[in-house]
């Protein structure tokens, strides 16, 4: 217990300098990405319409435009004042939107267009307008129109500043994002090329690829709903398609994780969901390229299967936790527990951001692009984290389940008294032997006058000529395939292959040992009679024929000795 406490103390000292270690290399990132000149947030000052309607506010954020659907057009201007930046550009991220930009309408940006026209989903977009710099007193006009309904809803927030300015300021206010999303990306990783391993030494079990493909969907959601990786690589198609199809996934490889947990029915349920998610994914991605719908149309119907499989997987695993607690009568930790916390306060983190996000979209003024998902990304990390654990307390119990095994499989085959093999494990031996078919040599031993030495000396004594004998016949014969008792003072030696060719060798090094042995014995003296036999001798028998043979000719000895005493015995008298 001591030693399992220490453990868990070390993971948990060495999670935490984990946290420590990401919380100062992303505040120790201000430092280095700090940028050079300043940022201005364009917020008010603005001419604002929707659909050729003036609206009374010049603020971004009160101008509550609400849901921007197809054909919906919103125009915003302002004349572009003196900030003293050389090379201003305009940044915004807008969602699934055609921009435009023009300068004293000189059309300077646009992006999205090609794709619409093609009937593509038109990605997010970091958008950076270079306004030349000639730009100051005239006027900046920005369009936004919707490719779909439910495109978007509200309007971004502009930020002006000199490019590399632009972008350095939103890696340093992204920083925790980008990091948790590499750190999620690297564990998937790690966790998928170690898989394979661990699969073929437990059985098969995929726990560990699934919990290591969640982290790797994790992270690349986190990174791309935030548009950073295609600030990274510089392309708004592979961010978007990194979005959806983490997004439609993340549930499915959760399931897939499941089914690795749970027998019976309850694997038979998430089998059933883990391939309709399947096909509802390929399904979308099938009518995606052949231009029939738009990846994000589904996004609704992608937040209710989430949140319906979510709470019913809940309810699954807490219901299965009941039942066995009331079975056995104990509440303790184990791996199922707390894979429960971690797919409970994921679930619930991440509804709670698709609420905030349908909130904000749909109803609030400022729209879409002021929700977060700060509750998704903690509750990634803790959902990898339970995965972990969950992963870790199941091969514990395992190896503790196996290592019993193993002692009671030794117990089972193992002769008390000296340690080798006993009768049953021999038997088992023997009938490999006759299955296999190899070349082998059996010796069948006696150990010679231990009545005399029970009946004499005590069974004490006797005890320690058995126990002894044992040890002498375990040296000598190290290397043998089988070194076993058969019960009472009968041994029995199996060697095969090369090892079975030279028994007398082996028998003159086995008396040599005796000879050693009793030099420093006081009490009694080691003796044995043997009798071995080929395999090639018996051609077509089974192993047991073979050990009768070599059991006869050690009986066959055995009579000698005894002839050989009775004499000696005749002659002193």
């Amino acid at each position: 217990m001591k030693l399992w406490n220490n453990r868990r103390y070390s993971r948990i000292m060495a999670l935490a300098l984990l946290v420590a270690a990401i919380w100062l290399l992303a505040e120790s990132s201000t430092h280095v990405l700090t940028p050079g000149d300043k940022v201005i947030s364009l917020t008010s000052g603005w001419n604002i319409s929707k659909n050729g309607e003036q609206l009374p506010t010049d603020s971004l954020l009160d101008a509550n435009i609400g849901v921007i659907n197809h054909q919906d057009v919103i125009v915003i201007t302002r004349t572009i004042e003196d900030y003293g930046i050389v090379s201003p550009c305009v940044s915004l991220y807008t969602s699934h939107t055609i921009n435009d930009a023009y300068v004293d309408n000189v059309q300077v940006y646009s992006f999205g267009r090609d794709y619409f026209n093609r009937k593509k989903t038109v990605p997010k977009k970091n958008n950076y307008i270079p306004l030349g710099n000639d730009s100051v007193g005239k006027e900046l006009k920005l369009i936004v129109s919707g490719t779909r309904d439910g495109a978007t809803s509200g309007l971004p927030s502009i930020l002006l500043g000199e490019r590399g300015t632009l972008f350095s300021y939103e890696i340093i206010r992204m920083r925790y994002n980008l990091l948790i999303g590499l750190f999620l990306i690297a564990l998937g990783l790690i966790l998928m090329v170690l898989s394979p391993y661990m699969a073929i030494y437990h059985h098969n079990d995929l726990r560990l690829f699934f919990s290591g493909l969640c982290s790797l969907l994790l992270g690349i959601y986190d990174l791309s709903y935030y548009g950073l990786i295609e600030l990274m690589c510089n392309n708004s198609l592979i961010n978007t398609v990194s979005e959806y199809s983490s997004l439609y996934n993340i549930p499915t490889a959760l399931l897939g994780y499941l089914i690795c947990v749970y027998p019976g029915k309850l694997k038979k349920v998430f089998k059933i969901l883990f391939a309709i998610n399947l096909v509802v994914f390929m399904s979308v991605l099938i009518l995606c390229v052949f231009s029939v719908s738009r990846i994000s149309d589904f996004t609704g119907l992608l937040h209710s299967m989430a949140i319906s499989e979510g709470l019913m997987s809940i309810f699954v695993i807490l219901y299965d936790y009941i039942r066995k607690v009331r079975q056995t009568g104990k509440r303790s930790i184990n791996s199922d527990i707390v894979f429960l916390i971690g797919i409970l306060l994921f679930t619930l983190l991440s509804v709670y951001d698709i609420i905030r996000y349908n909130y904000e979209k749909y109803i609030g003024r400022r729209g879409e692009g002021y929700a977060t998902i700060t509750g998704f990304t903690i509750g990634s990390l803790t959902l990898v984290a339970s995965l972990l654990i969950s992963y870790l307390l199941y091969i514990i119990y395992n190896s503790n389940v196996d290592s019993m095994q193993s002692r009671i499989a030794s117990l089972a085959f193992t002769d008390p008294l000296t340690g080798l093999a006993n009768r049953t494990r021999c038997e088992q031996v023997l009938e490999m032997l006759t299955e296999e078919h190899n070349t082998y040599t059996i010796i069948s031993l006696d150990l010679n006058k231990l009545k005399t030495v029970n009946d004499t000396l005590g069974h004490h004594e006797g005890d320690r000529l058995i126990s002894g004998f044992a040890t002498i016949l375990s040296d000598c014969f190290w290397d043998a395939n089988l070194v076993g008792r058969m019960g009472g003072d009968e041994f029995i030696v199996v060697l095969t292959d090369d090892r079975a060719l030279n028994c007398t060798r082996r028998i003159h090094e086995l008396y040599s040992m005796i000879n050693d042995w009793n030099r420093k014995e006081r009490s009694f003296q080691y003796s044995t009679s043997y009798g071995y036999a080929y395999s090639y001798e018996v051609p077509s028998g089974s192993s047991h024929e073979v050990y009768m043979l070599a059991d006869s000719r050690m009986y066959e000895m055995k009579r000698e000795h005894q002839a050989r005493e009775a004499k000696e015995v005749a002659g002193n008298a």
